[in-house]
Formats: C-alpha cells, structure tokens, sequence
C-alpha cells in the first residue's frame, strides 16, 4: 500500500559514521535515535533504522499508535485528521484472541484492516506475553493473511532465547507463505547492536537480501 504523503526525513549511515551494528555499542545507538527527536514537534513521529542498499540510514514518518477499547472496538475518533499521518500500529487484542473463537479474532482484524485503508496498518505483537510457539505461529498467521502491512515485534531491551525463537519462526512463516514482498517486520524497543546486527543476517539468510534493502526491516526506538 502506498503510504501518505509526510514530512520525510532521511540521513545517510556515513553522517553516524558506522556501516553496521557491530562498532557500535547501545550507548551510542540510543543517542542515534534521540538525536532524531529531538524537538518536542518531533515527539509523534516514528523514526526507524531501515536499510538502503544493504547501508544503515534512518527514515521518519508520523505514526499512531491505538489500543482497542473494552468491546475490542477501534476508536475510530482517535486517529489523527493530520493527513501527515501514514501509518497506524494496533496492539493485538491477545486476551480477546485466548477467550473466543478463531474466525471471531479474523473478522475483528479483517475488520481493522479495512478501518486503516488508508494508512500503512501494523499490528503490534508483545512477544514477552505470548505463551508457546503454537500461539506465535498461529497469531502471526492471522494477521499476515488479515493484511498486516507491517509486525510490530516488541521486545525489552535484548532478546531473549524464546523471543528469538518466536522471530525466528515468524521470519520462516512470511517464507512460507509467499509474502515477503507485502509484510514487513518492525522491531520495537530492541537496542543491542550485537542482536540487532543477528537479526539484520537472519532476515537476509531467510527472506533474502531485496527484502531488507526494501525497507521491510525496521528497527524502531
């Protein structure tokens, strides 16, 4: 889906002076995405480390974040009227998904996905709070066959084993299913450059590396 226009910024890999993770340590890094926002004006766009050409930059957008309400309802007067708006981020409804039937979950995000026709739609999956690889696996494949432009994956800080499991299993999937042109993933709160730097091989090893450079692999902060 082509995004919304907006004010977008872009600075070169050579202007933070690294070519990739591993001269950096997290310090440094977390100063590479404050440096981004800086201003208050800043504070509601989404900066995310993406790749050009195998090189690391950073590219902004403005992004909104929602939460479902109670009915598991989308607050439809809560997005933005800015028309710089691109892209919305819905966290996944997991306690709705553990307590109803498989095809209710699916007809709420076919639902949400038609609700944000008009913007980049991600849908935010907290991998500290998913249970097995049976429900990963199962969750992942509702929202990619949904029409998730984008998963949000959201970690605390560093991985650990399980969520690198859970990635893992997430990145074969998109294989599988013949859609790693159309859905990205979106690595949120992740900032050991060591791991990050993992992730930017696996995603190359199995999706291949068009697919990085094509922005479909994101690191945001």
């Amino acid at each position: 889906m082509t995004m919304m226009s907006s004010n977008v910024s872009k600075k070169k890999a050579v202007d933070f002076q690294f070519q990739s993770f591993q001269g950096c340590d997290e310090q440094y890094l977390l100063s590479l995405f404050n440096e981004q926002k800086a201003t208050k004006e800043e504070q509601d766009a989404a900066y995310y480390l993406v790749f050009e050409q195998n090189v690391p930059c950073f590219h902004s957008l403005k992004k909104q974040r929602i939460q479902l309400d109670d009915e598991n309802r989308f607050p439809i007067k809560e997005i933005a009227t800015d028309s710089a708006v691109a892209e919305i981020e819905v966290d996944f409804p997991l306690a709705f998904y553990r307590s109803c039937q498989r095809t209710e979950i699916f007809d709420l995000l076919l639902s949400l996905k038609e609700q944000c026709s008009h913007y980049t739609f991600n849908l935010r999956l907290n991998l500290d709070d998913i249970a097995s690889n049976y429900e990963v696996n199962d969750i992942a494949k509702l929202c990619i066959v949904a029409g998730a432009d984008n998963l949000t994956l959201a970690v605390d800080g560093k991985l650990t084993e399980q969520e690198e499991s859970y990635i893992i299993l997430i990145s074969n999937l998109l294989k599988s299913l013949f859609v790693a042109d159309s859905c990205g993933l979106i690595y949120a709160g992740l900032t050991a450059p060591k791991e990050m730097d993992k992730l930017v091989a696996l995603s190359k090893e199995v999706l291949g590396e068009a697919w990085v450079a094509n922005k479909q692999l994101r690191f945001a902060y």
